[in-house]
């Protein structure tokens, strides 16, 4: 009893402490801008902010906030509302966040100071745009914010504003481009120090660090993951930070992980979710479950891994669609897929699809990609030249200019027009022939002879292996390029299919030159399945020996040549394959065609006969793209 007085009355006077302060600070405040308007009342709400033991705290927040709205000054009440707007927005309530940006704008449409503040309503409309899932919007502010912070030479408003911007790259896939700006933060962050301020961004730069290993996989990257996050560690603990703690035992499981040792990875995911919990307000614990799925799975219990994931579907199911939501239930298709749960993959790969389409689309992409041209325009503008011209001149120069466009226009309008049409075509007839429905037709009638003869692991190896061929055909028609690692991955999938159709009829084998950055230099998806599939049906029909195909990733400069040779019939089937092979050669000119439109390029292919007896030699030549 005597203890939990004493505790009561402690909080009491902490209480009254705090009002205190806060009356204090405001009166100083307001002698100090006297006379003012009142644009300078930031120290003032950082050192209050900073009373706030438990930003979490409703109670807390709204008693800081409201002493600050109480003043006369609208510096002061527009802090005010940034203290409750980051609250809202921290605890994913975005409506009223929306709410109290309208009141920031209106208040600063009276202020003679409102320039002072622009980073501050960039910097929260992109925090907002982020909560909605508005990508494009969220591009606008973002770079804006970081404009502004640049301007001011603020460090703190500088990190804030390029983790905005890593954040919208990355869910653009533009993981080369966003790197310098997460160099451009690293440089900032380390600049400060370790802090209780700074954890939260050395545990950002470790997460930034993993994703860079999971792209280029260097083993140097997990020794930095490390540092950065014990760098973080001891105050993210000693100040009780739970978000830094959840995120500090992520960064040793994947630390663990990609070392092999599952075991721990375990031991330190259920750190994260066991701390993760304890995070007051907003917390989102489905890409947690996920990850421990994955750790099950590696470590063998299948059981145990369906379960972890099944959770972490549950605990995102009723959340607004978005793009980490859109990953995670990709990340449980491929899961259940390797957890031979074929059925619950497809289903749940149906709602990735679906949720794909809304989430993402190529026009924001391309606004996204416009808008970092202007900032980056704006940024490396060292000097403005202010010409004064007569009313006359002026507008002369501006009919002279439009008579130019127009001429300019007129000029090359027909052939645009021209060229525009056979794109188009082009992408029609590849569409129509994206997916090959004799191969699928073929699979299909295999599966039902296979049951009919053989009710056992033969069915189920077949029908696991043909619903990730089928998953990654489909996906190809939202990537144009994919990495030499996933195309030989997909081709190796085909051909072991079409290994169980023809059993001991061909061999297959793939050669790679050492110098090739398989998981990064990047070709057309399914470029070379046409031409294997020449040669299994066709090439190895009426043969009476065993066929090999043999393919080849060459390094020639700034080329790769990839050569796909069979032992087929070769030409003696020529006369006879003429059409389905003319019918196959199509499809790769107008897919190589549509590629050296939009790269610029001279990608080509050519087939040779090996020898007189029988055997084909395709070569297809293509640019090094990363």
């Amino acid at each position: 009893m005597r203890q939990s007085s004493l505790t009561q009355s402690c909080n009491m006077n902490s209480q009254i402490f705090l009002q205190r302060c806060v009356l204090i600070s405001i009166f100083f405040v307001s002698m100090a801008s006297f006379g003012q308007e009142g644009c300078n009342c930031k120290s003032l709400s950082t050192s209050l902010k900073e009373q706030i033991t438990d930003e979490k705290n409703q109670s807390q927040v709204s008693k800081v906030a409201q002493s600050l709205k109480k003043s006369k000054f609208k510096s002061c009440v527009f802090e005010g509302l940034q203290i409750e707007f980051d609250y809202y927005i921290s605890n994913r309530e975005s409506k009223k966040a929306c709410t109290i940006l309208q009141k920031q704008e209106d208040l600063l449409s009276k202020m003679s100071c409102k320039s002072q503040f622009d980073y501050d309503i960039y910097s929260n409309k992109a925090f907002y745009y982020k909560v909605i899932n508005d990508m494009e919007k969220l591009s606008v502010y973002a770079f804006k914010a970081l404009r502004e912070a640049e301007k001011s030479g603020n460090d703190d408003d500088q990190i804030s504003a390029v983790k905005e911007v890593v954040f919208l790259l990355t869910r653009m896939n533009e993981h080369q481009k966003k790197w310098t700006y997460v160099l451009q933060a690293q440089k900032l962050i380390e600049n400060q120090g370790n802090s209780k301020q700074n954890a939260e961004n050395y545990l950002w730069l470790a997460m930034e660090y993993d994703t860079k290993f999971t792209l280029s996989n260097r083993k140097t990257l997990l020794d930095s993951m490390a540092i950065f996050a014990d760098k973080a560690k001891e105050n993210a603990f000693n100040y009780k930070m739970y978000t830094e703690i959840t995120n500090y035992y992520r960064i040793k499981e994947s630390c663990s992980y990609r070392k092999g040792d599952v075991k721990n990875a375990l031991k330190n995911m259920d750190s994260a979710i066991f701390y993760a919990k304890k995070i007051k307000g907003y917390k989102n614990l489905g890409p947690l479950y996920s990850a421990k799925a994955w750790d099950h799975l590696d470590n063998g219990q299948v059981a145990e891994a369906n379960k972890s994931m099944d959770t972490a579907l549950l605990l995102v199911k009723n959340i607004e669609d978005s793009s980490a939501k859109m990953m995670l239930y990709y990340d449980a298709s491929d899961l259940y897929t390797n957890a031979g749960n074929v059925p619950k993959a497809f289903e749940v790969y149906k709602v990735y699809s679906k949720m794909k389409d809304s989430v993402w689309n190529i026009q924001k992409v391309q606004k996204v990609n416009e808008l970092e041209q202007k900032y980056n325009k704006v940024k490396n503008e060292k000097m403005i030249f202010e010409l004064e011209k007569t009313k006359q001149l002026y507008t002369f120069l501006i009919i002279g200019g439009l008579l130019a466009i127009l001429t300019l226009i007129f000029f090359f309008r027909q052939r645009s027009l021209q060229s525009k049409q056979k794109m188009m075509e082009t992408e029609q007839r590849l569409n129509r022939a994206r997916i090959n429905p004799h191969f699928f037709f073929n699979a299909l009638a295999s599966l039902q002879n296979v049951s009919s003869e053989e009710k056992s692991v033969k069915t189920t190896v077949f029908i696991s292996r043909f619903a990730k061929i089928m998953r990654q055909s489909l996906e190809s028609t939202y990537e144009e390029l994919v990495t030499i690692e996933a195309e030989i991955e997909f081709i190796t999938h085909y051909l072991e299919l079409q290994k169980l159709r023809f059993p001991d009829k061909f061999d297959f084998q793939f050669n790679v030159d050492d110098s090739l950055e398989i998981n990064e230099l990047r070709i057309p998806g399914m470029i070379i399945q046409p031409f294997v599939e020449n040669s299994i049906e066709h090439g190895f029909k009426n043969i009476s020996y065993k066929g090999k195909i043999t393919i080849s990733f060459c390094d020639d400069e700034n080329n790769i040549n990839i050569i796909i040779l069979d032992n087929g019939a070769g030409k003696n089937l020529e006369g006879k394959e003429k059409e389905h092979k003319s019918r196959a050669m199509q499809i790769i000119k107008d897919r190589l065609y549509l590629f050296n439109k939009q790269n610029n390029s001279n990608a080509s292919y050519k087939v040779e006969d090996v020898t007189d007896n029988g055997g084909f030699k395709i070569i297809v030549s293509l640019p090094k793209i990363y």
